[in-house]
């Protein structure tokens, strides 16, 4: 392991436990990631790597059957599923493919580069249904959520019974999906606030400082709701890519049996801690997602409680 070069931050109250000497890769999580499509091949392959990074056991790729080498060749020690597609994205034929191989997962990841055409749509909202599996949503799940105003709809809404929805948008996803200025602070975390109140996800606020907003576990009925402020990260996160590797991390956690909000916190400190790690490196100019990614392994132990 490389020295690390940057001070850290204080993290959140919340680590995963030490491991076991006598752990297996089953003890940390099956997770999946959902997306790709024909020249957006890095953004589910940077997800799902993160997720590996972040300590999951074992991670898949979920990804239209086109793309299906280039994701596999990114790392070999992330397996692939091929899913139905057309020319360029998943096909109306995907999520009945999909929906049979989530029963031993522990939580998926969907949206980064998966295009936003009918076969995504059917995805998004095949998982967005399900309620025992741990889900984020992130980058074009997002936007399918806005274009189809699904969030308006109760039925989606999480009991404390329910598995966990985590979403990550950034200003201009939310924008388009509550329609609070991207460019106000404020109104974004108000907006934010009521999807948790009536839905009672958990929201990853993605900016310059980024938020997670949430209620803590069995807190579904209470009307108190935390809005918690990151202390990591740095302009330089302003790059194609980085989004995607937070979404792997949250994906990751969640899969490791942190409950919502302390895996959206944990995760977004991480990120932005790998952020500042790779602009000391490369500088905020110089350095892209894939240093990100890379620094992860780097401060892993800052996850892990002695």
């Amino acid at each position: 392991m490389s020295k690390l070069l940057t001070k850290a931050a204080s993290p959140p109250p919340v680590q995963l436990p030490s491991r076991k000497q006598s752990a297996h890769k089953g003890n940390f999580g099956r997770v999946l990631l959902v997306g790709g499509s024909r020249g957006m091949a890095g953004s589910i392959s940077l997800s799902s790597i993160a997720a590996l990074h972040a300590g999951a056991g074992l991670v898949s790729a979920a990804v239209p059957d086109a793309v299906l080498e280039s994701v596999a060749g990114f790392h070999p020690a992330l397996m692939t599923i091929p899913l139905p597609c057309d020319s360029a994205e998943f096909s109306q034929l995907a999520w009945s493919e999909l929906r049979s191989r989530l029963s031993d997962l522990s939580a998926v990841g969907c949206g980064p580069g998966m295009g936003t055409g009918a076969g995504s749509r059917l995805l998004v909202k095949g998982l967005l249904s399900q309620k025992k599996l741990p889900l984020v949503l992130d980058a074009d799940a997002i936007n399918v959520l806005s274009m189809e105003g699904w969030l308006d709809d109760e039925q989606f809404a999480r009991s404390d019974e329910d598995a966990p929805c985590v979403l990550t948008p950034h200003p201009g996803e939310l924008q388009r999906l509550t329609n609070a200025s991207a460019k106000d602070v404020s109104a974004q975390l108000q907006a934010a606030e009521e999807l948790v109140r009536r839905l009672n996800f958990t929201v990853v606020v993605k900016g310059g400082p980024s938020h997670v907003v949430g209620r803590s576990p069995g807190d579904a009925n209470d009307t108190t709701i935390q809005v918690w402020q990151n202390t990591t990260g740095n302009p330089g996160m302003a790059t194609a890519g980085c989004g995607d590797v937070l979404t792997g991390v949250v994906t990751s956690l969640l899969g490791q049996g942190l409950d919502a909000m302390a895996a959206a916190q944990l995760a977004v400190w991480v990120h932005g801690r790998s952020g500042d790690e790779s602009a000391a490196r490369h500088s905020y100019a110089g350095m892209t997602a894939l240093h990100v990614l890379e620094t992860l392994a780097d401060i892993a132990d800052e996850m892990t409680s002695d």
